[in-house]
């Protein structure tokens, strides 16, 4: 089976370094207040404006594949900047309620619903922090949020029932890395070929952890992983995570120092140098350059309020006996 990722031997480059773990690190990992919180928050307050989300399929499939990223939520404090970012540098659309201050947006991309947008200026500002959650399918919510809770991490959201969204809880794993957890209400999204691949759409999730063997293990039994050594990254090996022989995840020890442990998820794009290129002209930052990479085949980057997340290109220039 092809390969679908392909990102080994991380350079010296000593000054994005700095940049890298400076912004991924900054202010230590924030307190998260994604999508369900938002909600409790509402009713609590009294929020007299009603929050749709969408399913995570706009067809259901019926079928689920468990350990896979089915969707991704972006916490920001600023979502008419992120909007203007990601829409001149992905080419993604936005709808929302029409309000002049919408609580929750819908990222398309030509037409296709892929993640969400939380304003999180509506909340304290002690929770006003930017950064990208992945949604991970699994089977029963709330016996993975018991198994995350026994294994020592954190449970930020008890499992709750979203309308068109499915059974869903928000946690840290033991190292600290923020994820959501999620049985849909209609299956996930279909599997796609190598050949099927939408440039502009999440391509890879990747596990930044401090602890690689605890961190495999965790998550060979969260999500019934398989690990294939694939490489290594400083001397460390690179993980690729398998379910039903499908990759669904990276995992690798942090590279930088100052670096807390975090999902980073990846776009799909023709050109990450030309990409990159375009970052900071649109507000963003670029932590780490494709020729800080290996076949300089991704990128790095922060948007304008800080949430990191990567671009990769596939498949990679110069591959040939890899």
């Amino acid at each position: 089976m092809m390969k679908i990722f392909h990102r080994m031997e991380v350079r010296k480059v000593p000054t994005e370094k700095i940049r890298a773990a400076r912004a991924l690190a900054s202010k230590r990992l924030w307190r998260i207040t994604p999508l369900v919180l938002l909600l409790a928050l509402s009713t609590i307050l009294g929020c007299t404006r009603r929050i749709v989300v969408p399913p995570v399929t706009p067809t259901p499939t019926g079928t689920y594949h468990t350990g896979k990223f089915v969707w991704f939520d972006l916490l920001t404090d600023n979502v008419r900047a992120v909007k203007h970012f990601y829409g001149d540098l992905l080419g993604w659309e936005f709808e929302d309620d029409g309000k002049a201050d919408p609580l929750y947006t819908v990222i398309t991309h030509q037409g296709v619903p892929i993640g969400g947008i939380v304003a999180s200026e509506q909340l304290d500002r002690e929770v006003r922090r930017s950064r990208w959650v992945g949604y991970l399918s699994v089977p029963d919510v709330d016996e993975a949020v018991a198994y995350v809770r026994e294994q020592g991490g954190v449970v930020h959201t008890k499992a709750v029932n979203l309308r068109h969204r499915g059974r869903m809880a928000v946690v840290s794993d033991p190292q600290g890395a923020v994820l959501a957890l999620v049985r849909t209400e209609n299956g996930d999204p279909a599997d796609v070929t190598a050949e099927e691949l939408v440039v502009g759409r999440w391509f890879w999730n990747e596990l930044w952890t401090s602890d690689l063997d605890a961190a495999t293990s965790f998550y060979q039994t969260l999500a019934g992983y398989e690990q294939e050594a694939f490489g290594a990254v400083d001397g460390a090996p690179y993980y690729m995570m398998r379910r039903d022989e499908r990759p669904r995840a990276g995992i690798l020890k942090i590279p930088f120092e100052g670096v807390l442990p975090n999902w980073l998820p990846y776009v799909l794009v023709d050109d990450p140098s030309a990409v990159a290129g375009r970052v900071e002209s649109l507000g963003g930052v670029v932590l780490l350059r494709p020729e800080g990479v290996s076949h300089g085949g991704s990128a790095i980057i922060a948007d304008p309020t800080g949430a990191a997340f990567a671009v990769q290109k596939w498949p990679p220039d110069n591959t040939e006996g890899q």
